[in-house]
């Protein structure tokens, strides 16, 4: 389980990087400093076995060998062992170090200056040859410089550097180590979170919402939590609404139809009013159905809106022709004004009905008697206002926002007979928008209220 939780490789990643960078970083300096000590003494040796060469030429030339107090005090000059060869490589004067391999520099070239580098018995070691002429014959000075002054060099590199090394390292791994456990601490929280809201706790809540990428996960998982949760409610509300709904008509024709079967009604007049008393209820337990219907398929994005030329003036006329009985019923009056040429729209015909049905209907039913109802069209840049708007007792301020909520009621004393089942204006806004428009309220206690449906027209 250690080897594949995120936190073990979130270590070991961060771990390999700091040592790779620490590593490369460490042999990057060693080799510079080697290499450079290198070059610079290759260049002074070569420069002063050079001028040895030159110093005993002539004295070579005609056969005298420098004595050994002389050789050996040549080749201190130049800080290296010194030899002089003839062709075959006999040793003439001097001699070479007891840890250098005679046939390591075998290869060294006699006839121009040459150079080997190599480590005898692990101490670097730099050849280099220089020709002579020996009696007419020739020769060759031979220079062997043990390095050994670069360990000390890199010793105190070491020592300098490796302390500070070490420090930065562990201070490396224990960062590397934070931030793994940071990150994963927070993973895990979000994770165990998640669980135990998968579990049935719809409370849970993550503590990592940082500003970082980890933080936005945490953020955006709280809200996720926050949405459920609401939707969640929102559910248990609509299904709580919808069995309240259906109780009351089903335990009036329940009643009635019991009343019935009793013979409670004594002529053929009780018994049609009774028989009615349960159509009615009939009817609007299928109205709450079909409500019910639209609003599952709005919220799922299932309605189908159709895309049809709407003539926007003509529906209206035709609204105030079907609701003249009505109207005539509770002594209202309609004032239809259609003040704009403008009259098409994109949208579906028969859901458009439906919205204005649902708005006037609400306006006949909210009206006094002797009142006015006010439908109008208008237009405003390239969109067509439809407008409703009765003389009633208005909404107050502070439920004009719920009046969109599902199967909220204004009037709270109103019978459900009356005041419908409070599912008319959140379906009206629904498709209203989904024809891509907006529907708006605005009302005055007392004054009464209007609402506005604002769609694109046709040019």
């Amino acid at each position: 389980m250690l080897v594949r939780s995120l936190f073990f490789r979130q270590l070991v990643s961060h771990i390999a990087v700091i040592l790779f960078m620490a590593f490369t970083l460490s042999g990057s300096v060693m080799f510079f400093i080697y290499e450079g000590h290198a070059t610079e003494t290759e260049t002074f040796l070569t420069s002063g076995l050079r001028n040895i060469a030159n110093f005993f030429a002539a004295e070579l030339k005609n056969g005298h060998i420098p004595d050994q107090r002389e050789w050996q005090s040549a080749g201190s000059a130049i800080g290296a062992t010194i030899w002089l060869e003839d062709e075959k490589g006999n040793i003439i004067q001097g001699a070479p170090p007891k840890n250098v391999i005679l046939d390591s520099y075998q290869n060294l070239d006699i006839k121009s200056t040459t150079k080997i580098k190599f480590s005898p018995e692990s101490i670097d070691a730099i050849i280099l040859s220089v020709p002579v002429t020996i009696k007419d014959q020739p020769g060759r000075i031979i220079a062997c410089y043990t390095d050994d002054s670069i360990y000390l060099i890199l010793r105190r590199v070491i020592n300098f550097y490796f302390f500070p090394f070490i420090v930065g390292l562990i201070a490396s791994f224990l960062l590397a180590m934070l931030l793994s456990r940071k990150l994963t601490r927070s993973i895990a929280d979000i994770a165990a979170t998640a669980k135990r809201f998968s579990s049935g706790n719809f409370a849970s809540r993550t503590r990592f919402t940082g500003e970082d990428e980890i933080g936005e996960l945490g953020k955006t998982f709280n809200s996720m939590a926050d949405s459920i949760l609401l939707t969640q409610q929102s559910h248990r509300n609509f299904f709580a609404n919808i069995s309240h709904e259906l109780k009351t008509p089903l335990s009036c024709i329940k009643a009635t139809t019991e009343a019935l079967i009793d013979g409670i009604a004594t002529n053929e007049q009780e018994r049609t009013d009774y028989l009615e008393r349960i159509l009615s209820e009939t009817d609007r337990m299928s109205r709450l159905v079909h409500d019910i219907m639209d609003t599952e398929q709005l919220e799922s994005g299932k309605m189908h809106i159709r895309r049809e030329k709407i003539d926007v003036a003509e529906l209206l006329l035709h609204q105030a022709d079907k609701l003249e009985p009505l109207l005539k019923e509770k002594r209202l009056s309609l004032l239809l004004r259609l003040e704009t040429d403008k009259r098409y729209i994109w949208g579906d015909a028969g859901r458009l009905e439906q919205v204005l049905d649902n708005l006037l209907s609400n306006a006949i039913r909210y009206s006094p008697e002797e009142s006015r109802i006010g439908l109008k069209l208008t237009e405003e840049k390239d969109l067509l206002n439809i407008c409703v708007s009765d003389e009633g007792d208005g909404i107050s301020e502070e439920e004009l926002p719920l009046i969109w909520e599902r199967f909220y009621r204004t009037d709270k004393s109103r019978n459900r007979s009356s005041g419908g089942n409070g599912l008319g204006l959140s379906i009206s806004r629904g498709l209203v928008e989904a024809m891509g428009g907006t529907i708006s309220a605005h009302s005055i206690k007392e004054e009464g209220t209007q609402f506005t449906i604002r769609i694109p027209c046709l040019k």
